[in-house]
C-alpha cells in the first residue's frame, strides 16, 4: 500500500461484510465476480457515492440546491479518494449510429464542451478561426510599439487570373491612389498591365499610419472602410528593420518587397544597405471566418460536433463512418495492365464512345502536368508503374482544381472547363443512379463495405 492508494475500510453497503482493501490509483481496475457478490455495491453504492458526496459538499450552499446529494455509504473510512463519475449501465443496440459515448450520454458532455471553449482551425490553411469585432481590431493596431509604420488594406483578389483594368478604374473613381498588386505597391494611375492568365493578388491601401498616441480615430476610420470593401477583411501590414539575416535562413528576401509564398508566409522583406525592411502582413476578419482563406463556417454549436445532426455529419457517408465503396484491388483488377488495355474496373477503352474519351483524355493531361509526367504517356502507361501521385489522382479524383478539355470536330477545336471526379467517385455515381437493376447487380458485385474516404471513420464533417 503507498500514499496514493485509495484504502477502504470496513465496507458494509448492501451485501458487503465488512469489506477492507486498497486500489492503486489512475490504474483500470476490473472488478469480476459472480452475481451477487458485491461488485455493484463496491463501484457505485460504496466509491462512487462517497466520492460524489465529497465533491457536493465542497460546493457552495448556493450550488448544493441544484445537485442532488447522496446519502453516506456504510463504511468506516475512505482515504485517497478523488471525485468520481460514474457511466449509468444500459443495454446494448444494434444500431449502427449507437457508439459508447451516445449511449453512455458522455459524448453529449463532450459536444458541449467541444463548441464552447474549443478552438477551430481552417481545414485549408490551419490557422485558427476567430471572429473579432472592430474594436477589437482598432485596439490590436493600437497596440503596436510607437513609431511602428503601418498600412491598412483591404484583400480583393487572391491568387486569380485577369488583367483587372476595370477593377483599378472602379477604385480610382472611388477615390482610392493606391493598391499592392502581387506585393508592389503602385499607384493606381499608373496601374501595370497584368498578364491575363497568371494569377494576381490585390489589395487596396485604405491609409498609411504611424503608430502612437492620438491615431485612434484615424484608425478606426480605415477599419471601418477596409472591413466595408474586403468584406470584412482587412490586412495590417507594419514594417520592422532588422540586422542583415543569413541568406540559408528560412525567409526569402527580394528586393521590391515581392509577397513570399515558399513558406506560406506572409512576409515581405526589401534590402538597405546595413539592414532589411522587413514588413509583416496580418490577417484580421470580423466574421467566423479564416482571414488568409477566406472560408467561412458555421459558429460552432453542440449539434456541429454530432454525426446525428446535419450539421455536424460527414455528408458522403451520412455520419455512419462506414459506406458502401470499391476497394482498390477490385477497382485495379490488373494492375500490370494500362489503363488503355483494362487495368481499370469497367473501363473498356475499345467499347467507349468518343465524349468518353476525350474526358478521359483531358483528365490524364492535367495530372501529367501534376505530376511532371511526359504528355500522353498516362493512359498508355502500365498501372503498377505509376507513381503514387498520379494514381491517388486518376481514382480519387484532383478536387476543385480547373481542367480545360478540347473537344475536336470537323469545326476545329472546342474547349470547355470542368473538374475530374475520380475514377471510383464515377463508379459510384454510377451506382447511385443506375436505373436498371442489372446494372446496378452488376456493380455490387464488386463493391464492400469499406471506411468513408471522406472522414476517415470518424463520421463528422471536415469543419468539426
Amino acid at each position: 500500500m503507498t500514499t496514493r492508494d485509495i484504502v477502504i475500510r470496513g465496507a458494509r453497503e448492501h451485501n458487503l461484510q465488512s469489506v477492507s482493501l486498497s486500489l492503486p490509483r489512475n490504474k483500470l481496475i476490473v472488478m469480476s465476480g459472480v452475481s451477487g457478490s458485491g461488485k455493484s455495491s463496491l463501484a457505485f453504492d460504496t466509491l462512487y457515492a462517497e466520492g460524489q458526496r465529497r465533491y457536493v459538499e465542497s460546493l457552495s450552499t448556493y450550488a448544493r440546491q441544484f445537485l442532488g446529494q447522496m446519502p453516506k455509504p456504510d463504511v468506516d473510512s475512505i482515504t485517497g479518494l478523488a471525485p468520481s463519475i460514474s457511466i449509468q449501465q444500459k443495454s446494448t443496440s444494434r444500431n449502427p449510429r449507437s457508439t459508447v459515448g451516445t449511449i453512455t450520454e458522455i459524448y453529449d458532455f463532450l459536444r458541449v464542451l467541444y463548441a464552447r471553449v474549443g478552438q477551430g482551425y481552417c481545414y485549408v490553411s490551419g490557422l485558427p478561426i476567430r471572429a473579432q469585432s472592430a474594436d477589437q481590431i482598432i485596439d490590436s493596431l493600437l497596440s503596436q510599439p510607437a513609431g511602428t509604420r503601418f498600412q491598412i488594406l483591404a484583400p480583393l483578389v487572391a491568387n486569380q487570373k485577369g488583367e483587372f483594368r476595370d477593377l483599378f478604374e472602379d477604385l480610382m473613381k472611388k477615390g482610392y491612389l493606391r493598391a499592392r498588386v502581387d506585393g508592389e505597391t503602385i499607384n493606381l494611375a499608373e496601374a501595370p498591365a497584368l498578364r491575363k492568365h497568371h494569377k494576381h493578388t490585390i489589395d487596396v491601401v485604405i491609409d498609411r499610419l504611424t503608430a502612437g498616441p492620438g491615431q485612434r480615430t484615424r484608425i478606426a476610420e480605415a477599419v471601418e472602410q477596409a472591413l466595408k470593401l474586403g468584406d470584412g477583411r482587412l490586412i495590417c501590414s507594419a514594417d520592422s528593420v532588422s540586422t542583415r539575416a543569413s541568406d540559408s535562413g528560412p525567409e526569402r528576401r527580394t528586393a521590391a518587397g515581392r509577397r513570399q509564398t515558399a513558406d506560406s508566409s506572409a512576409d515581405m522583406v526589401a534590402e538597405t544597405s546595413a539592414e532589411y525592411r522587413k514588413t509583416v502582413d496580418r490577417l484580421y476578419s470580423s466574421q467566423y471566418s479564416c482571414p488568409e482563406s477566406g472560408m467561412s463556417y458555421e459558429p460552432p454549436s453542440p449539434q456541429l460536433f454530432s454525426f446525428n445532426s446535419p450539421l455536424g455529419m460527414c455528408t458522403e457517408c451520412g455520419g455512419l463512418g462506414m459506406r458502401h465503396g470499391f476497394p482498390l484491388h477490385r477497382m485495379v483488377p490488373d494492375p500490370a495492365r494500362s489503363i488503355q488495355k483494362g487495368a481499370l474496373l469497367l473501363l473498356d477503352w475499345s467499347k467507349l464512345g468518343r465524349w468518353p474519351k476525350h474526358i478521359l483524355a483531358g483528365a490524364a493531361a492535367a495530372i501529367e502536368e501534376d505530376c511532371g509526367l511526359p504528355a500522353d504517356s498516362l493512359l498508355k502507361m502500365k498501372w503498377q508503374d505509376m507513381p503514387q501521385q498520379a494514381r491517388d489522382l486518376w481514382l480519387y479524383g484532383t478536387g476543385t482544381r480547373h481542367i480545360t478539355f478540347s473537344w475536336r470536330s470537323r469545326g476545329g477545336v472546342w474547349k470547355h472547363g470542368g473538374t475530374w471526379e475520380g475514377w471510383s467517385n464515377r463508379l459510384l455515381e454510377s451506382w447511385r443512379t443506375a436505373a436498371n437493376p442489372m446494372r446496378r447487380r452488376q456493380l455490387e458485385k464488386h463493391m464492400e463495405v469499406v471506411t468513408c474516404s471522406a472522414c476517415q471513420g470518424e463520421r463528422l464533417n471536415r469543419q468539426a
